[in-house]
Order: C-alpha cells, then structure tokens, then sequence
C-alpha cells in the first residue's frame, strides 16, 4: 500500500523569493534558480502521488503589522492580495497534482500557533510522512518541523529546494529536539530528484 505522504509547502511567496521582493534573499535579487527548480519539481511530480498538502502563506496587514511580533523585527510584506503575497510558483501545477490543498494563512512564524487559520485536522489524520520544503529553513521551516516532530510524524526535507536566512537545513539540523530525530530516522535530507525516484522505485 502507497504511503500517504503531506507535503508541507512553506511560505513560497514572491516576497521572499522573487526579484525586488519586500524580504526578497541577497538584497532583494531573490533566487530565481530556487524557483526554477521548484517549478520543476512540480512539473516532475506524478499525479496523486501526495495526498495531501499545506500550503503556508505568511499573510500581513497594513493596518496591524507594526505591533505584531514580525514588525518589531522586519519591515512589512506579505500583504494579503498583494503581488508580494502569491506563490512564487505555478500554483495550477500543485492543484492538477494533489487532490487535497489547504491554504493555511498565517501571521507568525509558526504555522502551528493558528494565528489566521487553523490546520486541518482531516488531512493531520491522514498523513504517514512529511515532504516539507520551502522558506526560510531557519524560522518559518524550523517552526513547521518542530511541530510534526512533536506529533513523532516522520520528515522528508527536500533540502535543494529550501533557503535559511542565517543558517541552512544542515545546520538546523544539529540542534535539538532535530538532531535526536535525525539519529533515530524520524527526520531525513535527500534531493528533489531523490524523492522522485522514491515514488517511481514505490509504484514498481
């Protein structure tokens, strides 16, 4: 039987990616290269391979950011509606792949904290395994993974198609509760193009 794996899909927004965006990497340059690749992960993707997946979106507003916990730190992005708010990728291509998508907004840096939306508890139910990649490995990632290693959910990182800001998955990896997750196997690294074998080696 297929495992039922969810993907965890985190904060891929033009904001954080893309050329000129509000908190976009390198000075504003974005990574263009990690959108490609993303891009064509999903493209690579067979169909109905995940069940399920979370799509976050770090979700502000003009009118409350300069006292919530992010404004203190960062200047605004993320406006719901705007440009900077959207995916950085084809969001037609996840849709045409995974049957069920739940868009989860959120104002902090924990997806788990159910600032905006809450996760749904049909697809927390129905998952075996985590594919989590995205931005940033070192906070919006790092809060996501702490959260299904609490839940003792093992973790796929797709580490080629994830970014930190001040530190990378590797050495995220080396602090606790990962690197005891790491050791008994609930947390793994591997390419993109090594889980796609995956599913290609699971369907025989």
């Amino acid at each position: 039987m297929q495992k039922k794996y969810t993907l965890n899909f985190i904060d891929f927004q033009n904001d954080f990616v893309a050329p000129n965006g509000a908190l976009s990497f390198d000075n504003k340059k974005g990574d263009e290269a990690l959108i490609l690749k993303t891009n064509a992960f999903f493209k690579l993707l067979p169909v109905h391979v995940i069940e399920n997946a979370i799509v976050t979106y770090d979700t502000h507003f003009i009118q409350t950011y300069k006292t919530s916990e992010e404004g203190k730190t960062f200047p605004i992005h993320c406006v719901k509606n705007t440009t900077g708010w959207q995916l950085a990728v084809d969001k037609s291509l996840l849709e045409t792949k995974i049957p069920t998508i739940q868009y989860l907004q959120k104002s902090t840096y924990d997806m788990w904290a159910e600032t905006i939306d809450k996760i749904d508890t049909k697809i927390l139910s129905n998952t075996q395994e985590v594919v989590l990649f995205g931005v940033a490995s070192d906070i919006c990632n790092k809060a996501a993974l702490k959260g299904w290693v609490k839940k003792g959910i093992p973790v796929t990182i797709l580490e080629d198609l994830t970014r930190g800001i001040f530190k990378e998955t590797a050495e995220v990896l080396k602090e606790q509760p990962f690197k005891k997750a790491v050791q008994q196997g609930k947390i793994k690294c591997i390419s993109a193009r090594t889980f796609l074998a995956r599913f290609q080696n699971e369907r025989g």
